[in-house]
């Protein structure tokens, strides 16, 4: 086993372990965890198994570009980041939710749902009207299970994916 393995491996034990005694905060990310963001994006994209290969192949398509962090806000467990949330305004009425990435030892634990909310709430708050999102197979049941809906394909690096989109006007 791999240094890497290892530790992503007590990574995950102790997010586990933290998700049961503690409530994940959310803040604004800083500069400060970008590299974190950028290992979490690895993490969860090499973790759900989809394009698994072509991810491995291509690590050019990992990288959280420095000027989407003031876009994007964390959930921090006892100061550790196991997830994140980067919106991007695409127009005065129109977000696009660009990643939601989280600590696969984290997941169905509430946290991409809690990002997402906070998404939305800032979204309405900024006077946006709707967020778009282009997803992998795997996460679409978790985005429509949020309230958005299907609105077609887009082509990506890897093939066809899946565009949601959902008003967020109050």
């Amino acid at each position: 086993m791999s240094r890497t393995t290892a530790q992503s491996m007590a990574m995950g034990t102790l997010v586990r372990h933290l998700m049961e005694t503690m409530q994940p905060t959310i803040r604004q990310a800083t500069v400060a965890d970008h590299e974190r963001l950028e290992a979490l994006q690895r993490l969860a994209s090499l973790a759900t198994g989809e394009h698994h290969q072509e991810l491995l192949d291509n690590p050019g398509v990992f990288g959280v570009a420095p000027e989407n962090i003031a876009h994007s806000f964390v959930a921090e467990l006892d100061g550790e980041v196991v997830g994140f949330c980067t919106m991007l305004p695409r127009s005065a009425e129109v977000a696009e939710v660009d990643a939601v990435f989280i600590d696969p030892g984290a997941w169905r634990q509430g946290i991409g749902r809690m990002l997402l909310i906070e998404a939305e709430r800032r979204a309405a708050h900024a006077g946006i009207r709707t967020l778009g999102v282009t997803s992998g197979g795997y996460a679409v049941s978790f985005y429509q299970a949020l309230g958005f809906r299907l609105s077609g394909t887009e082509m990506t690096d890897f093939g066809p994916a899946d565009r949601l989109t959902k008003d967020v006007r109050g």
